[in-house]
């Protein structure tokens, strides 16, 4: 394993050393899972398909080229 210097901010280095105690781990056993869960959370992210929800509209009832049509359906 590497050594390494992190530069966190009070409020997540209180909520590591809290996990230390409640975990009964020392700060580095902690630091090191919430990393690879960290990291793994992001690979799954990843892999997941985003689609956007289509829906039917029914049968067209104007061609939008024809200019007129479009104009008479929306007067009416």
């Amino acid at each position: 394993m590497k050594r390494t210097t992190l530069i966190l901010d009070e409020a997540c280095l209180k909520g590591i050393r809290d996990l230390t105690h409640k975990e009964d781990r020392n700060l580095s056993e902690v630091v090191r899972t919430l990393l690879a869960e960290g990291l793994q959370r992001r690979k799954v992210r990843r892999h997941q398909r985003f689609e956007i929800p289509s829906f039917s509209m029914g049968k067209t009832r104007v061609n939008l080229g024809n200019r007129s049509a479009l104009e008479a359906l929306m007067d009416s």
